[in-house]
């Protein structure tokens, strides 16, 4: 990534290496399974879901009640799990941060906070009389998977910065150490990443969710993700402005900002076949944003897709490129399959 304007950088003695410190996160296995009945979706388990849905609902019209919008306490409540570097415990605390976080500051807070809390330990009771043994199912199930990322995911990891920064990443760009937090799938495959700490999560799936897109460039995908989005932000405060956040991807901004996270998806994928570490005879292109990136809709594809043959990342300065990729994504209806960019 050529021409990020950030001022002054040392390159001189850059971590090479990001070390992941795996856990598996109970808590954060409850809380998205709460969000994802709060979003009136199944889980697989659908005595489980007929346990918890009355407490999950109850919890909900307190909140509505209150002018509180669940989907917001529940975003801050996992992206306030996420940044432990640990299996954070449940607590009244946490839940009054999730509401200040969320911009309530009524009195009776503390309240609604125990309120949160008694209906999550509810869930809770259910959840661990099914799995009594989740954190040792969930070492087990993200074995593989780890195993596979400390195979291939390291060197491709640093190919991706270098590629990034034109051969000269920045000293703080990749973290020394990452917290890895395991989840038991409930959308076939998902992740995201901290708003405030080098943490990451990643459903602990048994097996590839497709065979061209393995699970361990998804946690690549959000290993890049979790850099642009800590230099943005330490960038952004040095320079006064300010920007909103993601807390469930960890993509952060506004809509004007830069799609960072859209134009990596294919440089990742280049870089693994490069490698030798996917087939290069294909391209999943289409499959790999629909997979880590499911909110872009699937007939912008194409328009990545060209934009990466046309352009890409290294044809001129980074800021014009990523610039005409907004552009295109912003101006495509798919209607118009045909977009032109200029390389000169």
């Amino acid at each position: 990534m050529r021409n990020w304007n950030d001022g002054s950088r040392n390159t001189s003695k850059r971590t090479e290496t990001v070390k992941l410190q795996w856990i598996p996160s109970t808590t954060l296995s409850l809380l998205r399974m709460v969000q994802w009945i709060s979003w009136q979706r199944d889980l697989k388990d659908a005595s489980l879901q007929k346990a918890i849905q009355p407490t999950v609902q109850s919890v909900c019209t307190r909140l509505v009640n209150a002018s509180i919008d669940p989907a917001v306490i529940w975003e801050h409540l996992i992206d306030e799990a996420i940044a432990q570097d640990n299996d954070v415990e449940l607590s009244p605390a946490l839940c009054e941060i999730a509401l200040i976080r969320g911009g309530h500051s009524d009195l009776q807070s503390d309240q609604i906070a125990m309120a949160i809390h008694r209906g999550l330990e509810t869930c809770r009771r259910a959840f661990t009389a099914r799995s009594p043994r989740l954190a040792d199912q969930l070492r087990l199930r993200y074995a593989p998977l780890k195993q596979a990322y400390e195979s291939y995911g390291p060197g491709l990891v640093r190919s991706v910065g270098k590629a990034i920064w034109n051969g000269s990443p920045p000293t703080d760009w990749w973290p020394s150490r990452v917290s890895v937090h395991a989840v038991q799938p409930i959308a076939n495959g998902a992740a995201g990443a901290s708003s405030q700490q080098a943490s990451v999560w990643i459903e602990a799936v048994l097996t590839d969710m497709d065979p061209d897109v393995p699970e361990w460039l998804r946690l690549v995908y959000q290993l890049t993700c979790m850099a642009i989005s800590s230099h943005t932000r330490t960038h952004n405060s040095s320079s006064g402005t300010r920007t909103s956040s993601d807390t469930a991807t960890g993509e952060a901004g506004t809509s004007s900002e830069l799609p960072w996270t859209t134009a990596i998806v294919p440089l990742i994928l280049s870089k693994a076949a490069d490698s030798g570490m996917i087939p290069s005879n294909r391209f999943p292109l289409a499959k790999a944003l629909s997979m880590w990136q499911p909110e872009l809709p699937s007939a912008k594809a194409p328009i990545v897709e060209r934009w990466w043959e046309q352009v890409g990342l290294t044809g001129q300065p980074t800021p014009i490129a990523l610039k005409q990729l907004a552009a295109a994504l912003s101006a495509h209806n798919s209607s118009d399959p045909s977009t032109n960019f200029h390389t000169a």
